[in-house]
């Protein structure tokens, strides 16, 4: 059966990115298909003509259900570990990996294209010989990066070898539609007083929205490059931790931590939690993102699709809100 040339399946449709994807793509016209692992409504989705679909989308059998009649595939899904300890890293990577190659061969199938949403972390690194050889030593303290590094390498070979498709880099994403637990989201942390400190280390930003707008763009222009990536606002994860309390009228942390020693203290705090058979409620994989920021232009595919990020200000106030409105803080 033919593919309908409007209908989109996003995978994790209901994940903060993959959420500002459905709706983006939804807007623009497209017949949008949103998988999670839940069956219940999202609010991320709510008001938008969005069919939310809801299962493991690691089964073959889930994945060729959800593709049919889809031009295009979108996956904002790929699984990645959270904690350093547990599944053994390289079953992590096999498994996301193995994920990679069924999505790949099922999009080759029915003649669809495949975007997959990355991580700036996989990018090539650039500066100083000290700041290559913090994101070489940060790449290797999680299994976090090998997975990414693996998947998107599957995606670009497939590229090359006919499929059509894209690999978006986003930097890191702010922004509404996030669900994630207060816990585990910087700006409803900071609005709640859960952040003890602040860190004088660069992190470029980009307004998860300006992701969405971005890919629909790729799409809408026939996929002109095999990847892009989508960066934002340079400043300091100090400077943006003041800016976003000063928006939302709380206190800033006052005490700036060093990144070394931050980074040492989450890592080993991991790793003594699960020598004694126990899991930290604070993994390290924050802090090792952290690590891995560092300042970037514009990239000259993004500056050719025609779009600008918005204000950074914009984005932060939205995201106040969102959180709010979300009973996150």
């Amino acid at each position: 059966m033919p593919s309908d040339s409007r209908r989109v399946l996003v995978l994790g449709g209901t994940g903060h990115i993959g959420a500002a994807i459905a709706r983006q793509l939804a807007s623009d016209g497209f017949k949008v298909r949103a998988s999670g692992r839940s069956p219940e409504p999202r609010a991320n989705l709510a008001g938008v003509d969005v069919q939310q679909l809801a299962g493991d989308d690691s089964h073959t059998t889930n994945l060729e259900a959800w593709m049919q009649d889809c031009s295009l595939v979108v996956d904002a899904a790929t699984p990645y570990p959270v904690w350093r300890h547990g599944a053994r890293g390289s079953h992590v990577v096999a498994a996301a990996r193995q994920r990679a190659r069924t999505l790949i061969a099922l999009a080759k199938e029915r003649h669809a294209a495949l975007i997959h949403i990355s991580s700036f972390t996989t990018l090539p690194a650039t500066g100083s010989i000290q700041d290559k050889l913090r994101l070489a030593t940060v790449r290797g303290m999680h299994p976090y990066f090998e997975v990414k590094e693996t998947v998107e390498r599957e995606m670009l070979n497939a590229l090359r070898t006919g499929m059509k498709g894209c690999v978006i880099n986003p930097a890191a994403c702010f922004g509404p539609y996030d669900l994630k637990p207060a816990d585990q989201g910087f700006v409803p942390m900071l609005l709640r007083g859960k952040v003890a400190g602040t860190l004088n280390h660069p992190v470029n930003v980009i307004d998860v929205r300006d992701v969405a707008s971005y890919l629909s763009a790729i799409v809408q222009q026939n996929l002109p490059f095999p990847q892009v990536p989508l960066l934002g606002h340079n400043l300091s994860i100090d400077a943006l931790t003041r800016q976003i309390c000063a928006l939302a009228g709380v206190p800033a942390p006052t005490f700036r931590a060093p990144l070394l020693l931050s980074l040492a203290s989450a890592y080993w705090a991991e790793s003594a939690a699960a020598l004694a058979g126990r899991r930290t409620p604070w993994p390290s994989l924050p802090i090792l993102l952290t690590a891995a920021g560092r300042n970037m232009a514009l990239s000259k595919e993004q500056i050719a699709l025609g779009i600008r990020p918005r204000p950074l200000e914009q984005t932060l106030i939205d995201a106040i809100d969102w959180y709010r409105q979300i009973g996150r803080c």
